[in-house]
């Protein structure tokens, strides 16, 4: 099946009701590992990478995004499963735009630190550009509060109406959202039902009567950032109820960081360098890494239902 357009997932995702997860990677080993659970459960995916991480002008190494293309494209074409190459998340317009030149399926800019009037030009330059080769746009109102989103952030000014107030500061409003949707173009909007980046140390609950009401109010596919701090049964739930698109980043470091740390703890001083590091073998910390990761997106594809839908 390999790659597919975006809009086609969500379309199979629609009909047979149930989400198809993002897992970000971060190099080949978790790239591998989201590619290679995918092909065990028969599940669609959508592969990709964080464009805030991949451009942070204070990296202590600097990474050329044609590389993380090239090796995306690859893991793509190699699946028997349907599959989609994101660039999540990033606040550089050129790296939004440079990506949907390298083949990039899906593309998401934002940058919170713009005006909401200067957000909504710079997306609509991204969707522009994306529609004209036939790639998609992920857009969002507000980024989540946490991590990546500070818990005083105020939201944008309402741009259609929308009834606001103090409990709505981070919910996505239905008549706001289906006016920035409208207004931009965008492919597919990420929500905020009661998300919070927790680094999945505590767990949230959802509002899912708001998301009922975007579902009926908003005309393309509705994303769920966050989804390592909220409860098992609201994602399964969520799914059910209408979100089409999960997106899972911070569990799945922490399993790949604590698997190799695990497997550290093991080696002696007289290891053999070799074997521990790129062997594939038993010792080797790497892939004791990819396997736990690999685990960890299985049991998510199967509570997100895509499991045995490709």
């Amino acid at each position: 099946m390999s790659l597919v357009p975006f809009k086609e997932l969500m379309a199979e995702a629609e009909r047979g009701q149930y989400a198809v997860g993002y897992f970000e990677s971060w190099n080949l080993e978790s790239l591998q590992a989201v590619a290679d659970a995918a092909e065990a459960t028969h599940s669609p995916v959508i592969l990709g990478f964080s464009g805030a991480d991949l451009s942070n002008p204070m990296r202590m190494v600097k990474e050329h995004l044609s590389l993380y293309a090239a090796m995306g494209i690859a893991a793509c074409r190699r699946l028997s499963v349907p599959a989609c190459l994101l660039l999540n998340e990033s606040p550089r317009l050129d790296w939004a735009l440079e990506a949907i030149n390298l083949g990039f399926g899906l593309v998401m800019f934002t940058d919170e630190n713009l005006s909401f009037d200067e957000q909504l030009s710079r997306i609509c330059q991204v969707v522009k550009k994306a529609h004209q080769v036939s790639a998609a746009v992920e857009g969002e109102l507000t980024p989540l509060p946490g991590v990546y989103g500070g818990l005083s952030t105020n939201p944008p000014p309402l741009v259609g109406g929308g009834r606001g107030g103090a409990d709505d500061l981070h919910l996505t409003d239905a008549i706001q959202a289906r006016t920035f949707v409208e207004r931009t173009g965008v492919d597919t909007l990420a929500v905020n039902v009661g998300q919070v980046h927790l680094h999945g140390r505590s767990k949230v609950s959802l509002n899912l009567s708001r998301l009922v009401e975007l579902k009926e109010a908003i005309p393309v596919p509705l994303v769920l950032h966050g989804a390592s701090s909220v409860h098992r049964a609201d994602l399964k739930e969520a799914a059910k109820l209408g979100i089409r698109k999960i997106n899972v980043g911070s569990v799945l470091k922490q399993s790949y960081f604590e698997a190799m740390r695990r497997a550290c703890m093991k080696i002696g001083d007289d290891y053999n360098p070799y074997d521990v590091v790129g062997s594939g073998l038993e010792n080797d910390v790497l892939a004791a890494g990819r396997m736990a990761l690999q685990k960890v997106v299985e049991d998510l594809m199967r509570l997100f239902g895509s499991a045995d839908k490709a």
